[in-house]
């Protein structure tokens, strides 16, 4: 067998599951390794419903993953993706549709928009459409029906479709909905045919709908693909808000779910620099997602040929080479790679996260896929490629905090520095090398070095690399790192890049003056 005959997966799960939903095969759900700290049950009956975590670290794995075992156990589950279904034109009519407020504190003014009880009603219409769609029957179900203007022939896939009905903070109910608004006691001003009424009043008025629909083994939600892309201020602090008041509605929904006794559940995916980044917002959304959310960590004590990375990865070459497991690295791997064991290689390659060591293996079997052993030189001639594709991935984690620009600064900052360093060492090339660099300059002046570091650190590009003396006198080396559980950067010691962006930064070795 050669080695591109091996199954790797893709980089993106979602991209992997859609080729195999054409090919017929499930060597994803196959070969798909629950990490540690998840416990499905939790997901199924409502006691966790947010994943959290790194980009790549396998959030939408796992939620792709629940959904299957979900329709296994005889559950009704769909998939809500925001970055694909909400479309720039869509989050601009719920903008507008969501009305807005100026706020005056101390002599400030200040702008405010909430879109909670917008997206209450867009979820009550996928709940309502996905119970047409499985035929649930009852007087409740079909009010809930006409109110929410679903039709014989099914609703539209498009979330801004849904929004369309709310325009200045006003929801316009006509035809049926007209009907059971007016039947229901729904407050509102009736003009001709038509009632308009405020979101909360309608919104009100289907959560008692659906507290007496029989919902039957249950019925999931699942959303996933919360982004956020930074382009301008002012798209950028829309979108916050926009992703912030989802949270906000699905952990009420899944509160008054609960009260309730509804057999009705809503799970969420969430990037942690997205969370990062609507948490400055000062909502108190960082308590539910403590409370109610699981984060995936991939971290290990040691760099062991039984990591639980490693493990997947196993399992996934397994069921394509009728290898057993704990055979694969001994008959596709070298024992050593660059001096180093093979599995420590491998791991302090990545930043412990599924895709990482998917992309590393996936780009080094490009060098030479017709034998039937990878070496160390598939990884040396592929090294630079690994890195571009690693600085890539970067870009998209950071765009949750920057804009594009002021990436492009900080790369051309970083370009032909030192792998060791100081926070002096940045300040001292900033003062001597890119004072008159005006994006470089005005990125550090507004976000500071100590906050660059900071969100730099928070992703995994940089960590600590320094030593300290043990009670015998000797020198013992500290390697903190965000994916090794380590929350903070410690800025006064010295600091790394990632080994991982040595060559797309073309990185001096050594530490930085």
């Amino acid at each position: 067998m050669k080695i591109k005959d091996i199954y790797l997966g893709d980089v993106d799960a979602k991209h992997e599951l859609l080729k195999q939903k054409r090919s017929k095969s499930d060597d994803f759900i196959k070969s798909f390794s629950l990490p540690r700290q998840v416990d499905i049950d939790d997901f199924v009956n409502g006691q966790k419903y947010f994943i959290f975590g790194l980009k790549g670290a396998g959030k939408t794995a796992l939620i792709r993953y629940i959904h299957n075992h979900l329709r296994n156990i005889d559950k009704k589950s769909e998939v809500i993706l925001f970055k694909s279904h909400v479309s720039e034109e869509d989050r601009q009519g719920l903008s507008r549709g969501a009305g807005f407020q100026i706020l005056g504190t101390g002599g400030v003014s200040s702008f405010t928009q909430d879109f909670k009880e917008s997206w209450k009603w867009m979820i009550y219409q996928k709940i309502a459409e996905t119970l047409k769609e499985h035929r649930f029957q009852g007087e409740p179900v079909e009010k809930l029906y006409k109110l929410t203007g679903v039709t014989e022939v099914g609703m539209s896939s498009s979330l801004g479709a849904l929004f369309s009905r709310i325009k200045s903070g006003k929801l316009n109910l006509s035809g049926e909905a007209f009907g059971v608004a007016v039947e229901l006691g729904i407050e509102g001003d009736c003009k001709d045919n038509s009632i308009s009424v405020s979101p909360a009043n309608a919104n009100r008025i289907c959560a008692k709908l659906l507290d007496k629909v029989d919902f039957g083994p249950g019925l999931y939600l699942l959303f996933d693909e919360l982004e956020l892309v930074h382009e301008t201020e002012d798209q950028f602090n829309r979108d916050r808000r926009i992703i912030r008041d989802l949270i906000y509605v699905i952990s009420q929904i899944n509160a008054d779910s609960t009260e309730s006794d509804r057999s009705l559940f809503i799970i969420s995916t969430l990037r942690s620099e997205v969370l990062h980044s609507i948490l400055e917002l000062g909502h108190e959304i960082g308590k539910e997602i403590d409370d109610f959310g699981t984060k995936i960590d991939w971290s290990d004590a040691s760099d062991s040929p039984r990591h639980p990375l490693l493990k997947l990865i196993a399992r996934k070459i397994s069921i394509s080479t009728d290898i057993p497991e704990e055979e694969v690295w001994e008959n596709f791997f070298p024992q050593t790679i660059n001096n180093q064991e093979y599995y420590k290689f491998i791991l302090r390659s990545s930043y412990y996260r599924p895709r990482d060591v998917v992309r590393l293996l996936r780009v080094a079997r490009e060098y030479n896929d017709s034998v039937g052993k990878f070496s160390s030189a598939h990884f040396d001639e592929t090294a630079l490629e690994f890195s571009k594709q690693t600085w890539l991935e970067i870009t998209e984690e950071l765009l949750a905090t920057y804009t594009p620009s002021e990436i492009s600064a900080l790369q051309r900052f970083f370009l032909g520095f030192n792998t060791l360093f100081f926070k002096s060492s940045i300040e001292n090339r900033l003062r001597n090398r890119y004072s008159k660099d005006a994006p470089v300059s005005d990125l550090f002046k507004k976000k500071s070095v100590e906050g660059v570091l900071n969100d730099l650190y928070r992703i995994g590009v940089i960590g600590n690399n320094f030593y300290v003396r043990n009670h015998r006198g000797e020198n013992e080396r500290r390697d903190r790192w965000i994916f090794r559980g380590n929350a903070t950067l410690n800025d006064l010691e010295r600091m790394s890049v990632h080994k991982s962006l040595w060559k797309h930064l073309s990185l001096v070795s050594g530490l930085a003056p």
